[in-house]
């Protein structure tokens, strides 16, 4: 496989999109149930088109088709057809990327296989998890994305079983991003480092953090930056435009948008080579993220060169 991802990483960094199941739910989409946003496949997939074409013209570089809810456990008795669905979803995906940009790459993503924030409900059998995370790489090589995206994992042991299935079963990019409960550990309690340091051991291309809010990543950065570098592989991060309550409920800021793109800049500064938004950011959070990118990028001589700067540039930041 020509590494196409890592010749971009080097002249700037990537912009994912955002959020698909909060935005769909904003305009009006019914997600409740366990399939979620899979039922928006056979409702609404002119509106799941739309939302990813309206993120790519605000300038996202990566799409992630709505495959979070296609696996076969979360549609278990819903009637719908998992694997048809899946590759449904890549397809819509990938016409809205041939109609707007051809250079967009798509991801498919792999979710937990049961709730992104209760470790405990993992189940207990490595090969049981395997098998159901290789029957979604499989359609998901099938449906021709470019990247596999496992993500929200909320415990190590699921993410490298993820991990190992689509090394069976696919010669795609394989990032894994994993759910921090503070600057220093994941939700299942592991420290962030010993994770990045045995995804990369698995195989994993990039490793990245998501569905934290900003002041979660921003303590992690440090940690994961050092790790990541120190490990060989490239990162990023994708945070939550808002904040899980624990009686469930979410609560926004007015200021939301502008602090994702401060984030953004300050992991781009550490070297982070993917930047982008979770839950409930809109295409406004990507333009805005993109928007700064560009200023970082275009500006890259100028940061270098300033009196005083003392930043250790990344690749992508040298001529």
């Amino acid at each position: 496989m020509t590494r196409d991802l890592d010749v971009a990483f080097r002249v700037r960094p990537l912009v994912l999109d955002g959020a698909l199941g909060t935005e769909l739910e904003g305009r009006g989409v019914n997600t409740s149930g366990k399939s979620w946003t899979a039922r928006g496949l056979v409702s609404h997939p002119d509106l799941i088109y739309r939302v990813h074409r309206d993120y790519l013209y605000e300038g996202a570089d990566i799409l992630t088709a709505n495959t979070f809810r296609t696996n076969p456990r979360a549609l278990k008795d819903t009637g719908l057809d998992a694997e048809a669905l899946t590759k449904k979803a890549v397809r819509i995906a990938r016409k809205a990327r041939r109609e707007k940009n051809p250079l967009v790459r798509v991801a498919g993503s792999i979710a937990p296989v049961e709730d992104c924030y209760s470790p405990d409900l993992v189940p207990p059998s490595d090969a049981a998890l395997i098998e159901e995370h290789r029957i979604m790489a499989r359609w998901l090589d099938e449906a021709r994305v470019d990247i596999i995206l496992i993500e929200t994992m909320n415990t190590l042991r699921e993410a490298l079983c993820a991990l190992a299935a689509v090394k069976e079963e696919s010669k795609k990019y394989a990032w894994v991003s994993i759910v921090p409960k503070d600057g220093e550990t994941m939700l299942d309690g592991t420290p962030l480092d010993y994770a990045i340091k045995r995804l990369k051991e698995a195989g994993a291309h990039l490793v990245a953090l998501n569905c934290a809010t900003v002041r979660t990543m921003m303590d992690a950065l440090p940690l994961v930056a050092r790790t990541a570098k120190k490990a060989g592989v490239w990162f990023g991060c994708y945070p939550n435009t808002s904040e899980k309550l624990p009686d469930g409920t979410w609560i926004l800021r007015a200021s939301n948008n502008l602090e994702m793109a401060d984030c953004a800049v300050a992991w781009m500064k550490e070297g982070a080579v993917l930047v982008g938004s979770c839950c409930h950011s809109t295409p406004r959070t990507t333009s805005l993220i993109a928007t700064k990118r560009d200023l970082f990028y275009i500006l890259k001589e100028e940061i270098a060169l300033s009196e005083g700067d003392d930043i250790d540039l990344p690749d992508y930041m040298l001529w």
